[in-house]
């Protein structure tokens, strides 16, 4: 599994008197988006939920424990909401979690900026 982090800028606000939550913002810049790649986000523990928001188009990806690797409930702008299983989603493990930037989920795609929540 590879993980991308080129063109990135990163900023968390994770507050170190609560581990169990990690909040951030990930700036993509113009650099070319791998589609079977993913980007990592290292959170210090296992994430029970992960909201991952692009907020350059208003996309929107949510993972909760008990859904299977690499799937999501996504929103779209205009409000629709689908359960992901094949263009990807969120996987997570004991350090963090990944979401694939699979052009067709868009959750992830250059020029963009993106914001996440994980809960553990």
């Amino acid at each position: 599994m590879a993980d991308n982090s080129a063109g990135q800028t990163r900023t968390n606000s994770d507050k170190q008197d609560s581990p169990a939550i990690a909040r951030g913002k990930v700036v993509y810049d113009a650099t070319a988006i791998t589609a079977t790649e993913y980007t990592r986000v290292l959170t210090g523990f296992k994430p029970r939920c992960v909201r991952w928001v692009n907020l350059t188009d208003r996309v929107e990806v949510e993972w909760f424990e008990g859904m299977a690797d690499n799937t999501s409930l996504k929103t779209i702008a205009d409000g629709t909401r689908t359960l992901e299983t094949t263009n990807g989603g969120v996987t997570v493990d004991d350090k963090g979690f990944r979401v694939l930037q699979n052009a067709t989920l868009a959750a992830i795609l250059a020029s963009k900026t993106c914001y996440y929540e994980a809960q553990g």
